[in-house]
């Protein structure tokens, strides 16, 4: 019974009104200035708020490693070491038991 309802439905469904022809796009309004200024501002808006993030990341992505390693010796990290750099690893004065 079902099938028979579906093909009734299907045969119906071919006997409808085609519909009418797709009219013609309208022809694009010329513009008055070259888009491509627009594209090298905004490009260069976005180069130059993206690059120093790019750049920033990549002087302390070398530093990563050096805490990854420290932590995995069991060292803890010093951020304000006296000898000038960045950090300084403690794992060294705890293998000699020194502080």
């Amino acid at each position: 019974m079902t099938a028979t309802t579906d093909l009734i439905g299907l045969g119906i469904a071919f006997y409808g009104a085609m519909p009418p022809p797709r009219p013609p796009r309208p022809s694009r309004p010329e513009r008055d200035g070259p888009t491509w200024a627009a594209a090298i501002l905004i490009g260069s808006i976005c180069l130059a708020t993206v690059g120093p993030l790019f750049t920033i990341w990549s002087f302390h992505r070398p530093l990563e490693a050096a805490k990854a390693r420290c932590r995995h010796a069991g060292g803890r990290i010093v951020y304000q070491a006296l000898d000038g750099s960045d950090f300084r690893c403690d794992a060294a004065d705890r293998v000699t038991g020194r502080h």
